[in-house]
């Protein structure tokens, strides 16, 4: 039976696999895509939003794979693209106007709960039902409310983990793999900057990647029980000071851009010049295809924790693909969103072409994955994502994204951690926490 399924899987991943870039694209004049799936006479038309590019051609080949499998229930999918502000924010629009929403959309974390607590979005538990046994349950009832409804579907684990170069750890003489504690690391970082000049790691001033993944290693959220924001806490505070401490030694930098997602970053990551970098696994793609000089260097460990003992896993990042109300194909459209999502296939698809860790767990032990010598993310770092998978299980801590997180996550971004790290380094941490609460509009 094992034998068959695995075979199952390797002829999935060659149909998704091949699958691939099968969109045909068109360009709009205001800048946005679109992709269609193989024209179906009969089928359903089904219009879809996403903010990112890489997303379309995954949502066309699934339409593909599903018509394949439903041939009774085909499907006739659009796929429209458009920059991540804007496409969010017409879809808000048209959601509170009632006029002009796709019948599906991606929607990311940082907005989605605005969706969720104003009602735009339809509940789709009895379309995952048939699969929840075999995914992380976490990656979809993160997008959900405290009736016990979800909304969205991820398309990653986004388990969080530490990057190392390898030539600047050789260098420095310092072994990943001895590194537990937060303590340990920047001891640790303290030999890499004595040896080689460089920072062991860096913090954004535009994003919240290393101070969540800190917090939420504490079981500290940024909203609280009823979804009102909670920036000021014992725990945020002690993640601020601690980073602020590292950036005073220089064992932190604030990134190059602001950002880990800027052009200024992304040269100085592929030159070498930062030691390690704690990111979810989807941070594998940006790897890829923006640091060539670094393939075959960089080494992928669990990320540290407070105290040895602790649970190292979290999962950051994400989207959460949803049905919007009002659509005319309600149930086609969850269930064809619970297929693409939570599938073998599209799982597959995620791994193989988007170098996102899957969700579905029985995929973490498929060697047709898991041992692929033409991956190319596989190919490119020196140790194995799905090693970590293995041995961190299903047991990760999510993001609370309900009630006014969205409006608490825009503040985060634009002014809070700008103010704490760069502007105001020298400013009580609590007070700074207040105003900045005090700040958040919703």
């Amino acid at each position: 039976m094992k034998r068959r399924f695995m075979a199952g899987l390797l002829t999935a991943a060659m149909l998704v696999s091949s699958l691939a870039g099968a969109a045909v694209t068109v360009h709009a004049e205001d800048g946005s895509t679109q992709g269609t799936n193989t024209f179906v006479d009969g089928g359903t038309e089904l219009s879809f939003w996403t903010f990112q590019e890489l997303h379309v051609p995954f949502w066309t080949s699934m339409a593909d794979v599903w018509n394949e499998k439903y041939p009774d229930r085909p499907i006739n999918l659009t796929v429209t693209n458009g920059e991540s502000h804007s496409t969010h924010s017409k879809l808000l629009i048209a959601c509170q106007s009632g006029e002009g929403a796709p019948d599906m959309a991606d929607i990311e974390i940082g907005y989605y709960g605005s969706f969720v607590k104003d009602g735009y979005l339809i509940p789709i538990n009895d379309a995952v039902e048939p699969y929840k046994d075999d995914v992380v349950m976490s990656r979809i009832t993160m997008y959900g409310d405290t009736e016990g409804n979800y909304y969205g579907v991820d398309f990653h684990l986004g388990e969080t983990v530490t990057y190392y170069n390898m030539d600047v750890m050789n260098e420095a003489g310092v072994d990943p793999a001895e590194i537990v504690t937060w303590d340990d690391y920047f001891a640790a970082g303290q030999k890499v900057l004595e040896a080689t000049g460089k920072p062991m790691t860096a913090v954004e001033t535009a994003d919240l990647f290393l101070p969540q993944a800190m917090m939420l290693q504490k079981n500290a959220q940024y909203v609280d029980e009823e979804g009102n924001p909670n920036l000021v806490t014992d725990e945020h505070a002690e993640v601020i000071e601690y980073i602020r401490s590292k950036l005073a030694d220089g064992t932190i930098e604030i990134a190059p851009g602001g950002g880990l997602h800027t052009e200024e970053w992304y040269g100085h990551l592929n030159a070498g010049d930062v030691a390690s970098i704690t990111m979810p696994l989807w941070y594998m793609g940006r790897f890829t295809d923006y640091c060539g000089d670094l393939a075959k260097k960089v080494a992928i460990y669990e990320m540290p924790v407070w105290n040895e003992g602790d649970v190292r896993a979290v999962l950051q990042g994400g989207t959460g693909t949803s049905v919007i109300k009002g659509t005319e194909n309600e149930q086609l459209a969850k269930d064809f969103l619970a297929f693409a999502k939570l599938s073998a296939e599209g799982c597959t698809y995620e791994w193989v072409n988007l170098g996102f860790d899957p969700i579905r767990t029985e995929l973490w032990d498929d060697p047709a994955l898991t041992e692929d010598p033409d991956n190319k993310f596989l190919n490119y770092f020196m140790t194995k994502p799905f090693d970590i998978l293995k041995k961190n299980g299903t047991e990760l801590t999510a993001p609370d994204i309900s009630g006014q997180y969205a409006a608490t996550y825009q503040t985060l971004v634009s002014t809070t951690y700008s103010n704490a790290f760069e502007m105001s380094v020298d400013r009580d941490v609590y007070e700074l926490l207040q105003e900045e609460q005090d700040s958040i509009i919703y």
